[in-house]
Order: C-alpha cells, then sequence, then structure tokens
C-alpha cells in the first residue's frame, strides 16, 4: 500500500494531476489542481481508492494530498456514511483551520458555506467529527473563524466571495486580530473582483 510518494508533475488536469515516479506516470485526484506547477517535483501521500461500479468490475483511483493533515481529514470524511471520495476531496480543498472552528462550534451554517459542504453534509461531519475537534475556549491556535465568516457576511459579501478569501488568507497567525482578518479578506475580495473584471473587457 501507498503511504506517499515523490515525483514530477507531468501534467495538470481539471481534477487530477499527472504524477510520474520511477517512469510511472500515475492519474492523481488532488484538490485544487491549479496550485500544481509541470515539472516540479513534489511529495504527495495517497490513498487507494478500491469500488466495484454497476457492471461489477473492480475500479481502483489514487487520491494525493500535499499536507498529511488534509490526508487524515479525507480518511475521516469517507468514514462518514454518505460521504464518497469525491465529495471528500472537494471538502479538503477549503482551510483545515476553518473547518476544525466550525466543527468545534457545531456551525452548520458557517461549515455550509465552503466549498462543497452543503447544510445536509455540515451536519453528517459535525454529528460524526465533533467529538474529535472540539475546542478547548482558552486555545489561543485557534482562529475565530465563525465570527469571521458572520462578519463578513454582514458587510454583504456574498458565500463564494467569503469561501475565497477564506482559502486564501492567512489565519496560521494565532495573534492576529478578527478586524484585521476581515481587512485581509475585503481587500482580497477587492483584488479578485477587479482581476475578473480585467479578464472580462480584454
Amino acid at each position: 500500500m501507498f503511504s506517499y510518494m515523490i515525483g514530477k508533475v507531468v501534467s495538470i488536469n481539471k481534477k487530477t494531476i499527472t504524477f510520474e515516479n520511477n517512469y510511472v506516470g500515475y492519474v492523481i485526484n488532488v484538490c485544487n489542481p491549479e496550485s500544481f506547477e509541470v515539472n516540479k517535483l513534489k511529495k504527495l501521500y495517497l490513498y487507494k481508492h478500491m469500488a466495484t461500479n454497476n457492471k461489477n468490475n473492480l475500479t481502483e483511483e489514487l487520491y494525493g494530498f500535499e499536507v498529511y493533515e488534509f490526508k487524515e481529514l479525507f480518511l475521516l470524511l469517507i468514514g462518514i456514511s454518505g460521504i464518497g471520495p469525491k465529495t471528500a476531496l472537494n471538502i479538503c480543498s477549503n482551510d483545515l483551520n476553518a473547518i476544525k472552528q466550525l466543527i468545534s462550534k457545531r456551525d452548520i451554517q458557517g461549515l455550509s458555506i465552503l466549498n462543497g459542504i452543503t447544510p445536509k453534509y455540515a451536519r453528517l461531519i459535525i454529528d460524526n467529527l465533533y467529538d474529535m475537534f472540539t475546542v478547548n475556549s482558552s486555545d489561543q491556535t485557534c482562529i475565530e473563524i465563525n465570527k469571521l465568516i458572520q462578519a463578513l457576511k454582514s458587510l454583504g459579501y456574498a458565500s463564494k466571495d467569503v469561501e475565497l478569501a477564506l482559502k486564501n488568507i492567512d489565519m496560521s497567525n494565532k495573534n492576529v486580530d478578527l478586524s484585521d482578518l476581515i481587512s485581509q479578506s475585503i481587500k482580497f475580495i477587492a483584488q479578485s473582483q477587479d482581476n475578473g473584471s480585467l479578464i472580462k473587457t480584454n
């Protein structure tokens, strides 16, 4: 069984990459394939999913993660009845701290804003993983992600803008103030909207 693989990215597709290791090319499902670079050496933590299709034939698919914690989350998600590997992979495209924080707060609404998570999935995730991600209120390493989400929503930003901000701003600094996170989010959303306008007019 694969644990991880070090190799080179040969090509990038919409949902997969082709990964070369020892002169063998592997098609690997990844979240955010656009973040990879062709010909760049990478270490990927792998999971092989095996299933039978409607013709009762055995199928195999590889799923890869640049960060081991995302592989751990993926394994937890596919262990939940009703969540398959494709859905779990989409969920893993979000910020890990945001997911953990929202689960610990039992925030179904906040969790359902994130990419790949419907209210139904949010309930399933919280019901099954809450005990694993319960956060001590005195633990300063966790950002109050739900407050950031609510603040941005109260300012009138759409769910897609909030999701974009959560995926791109730096939330790893435990000393950062909520107001700073809001400012960073607004700045990033504005820049993204400006870039989108430029692309449309060209």
